[in-house]
């Protein structure tokens, strides 16, 4: 059984939701993110919820940056 959780980032004044995943038998968290409909997923190997949150954050940047 996977768990999850969600949490919230402000990225340029926009409110975005970001879906943890925590699978069995897997090492490490996994997330997911929903930017205008292209979803972002990232993956970290034991640096922890913070660093991922920080990769997020980068990485949904770059994204509207692009757009």
């Amino acid at each position: 059984m996977e768990e999850r959780w969600t949490k919230f980032l402000e990225v340029s004044g926009r409110r975005f939701e970001v879906v943890f995943i925590r699978r069995p038998f897997r090492e490490g968290i996994e997330v997911r993110i929903d930017v205008d409909g292209e979803v972002i997923s990232i993956a970290e190997l034991g640096f922890g919820e913070t660093a991922l949150l920080e990769r997020a954050k980068t990485a949904i940047a770059e994204l509207l940056k692009s757009k």
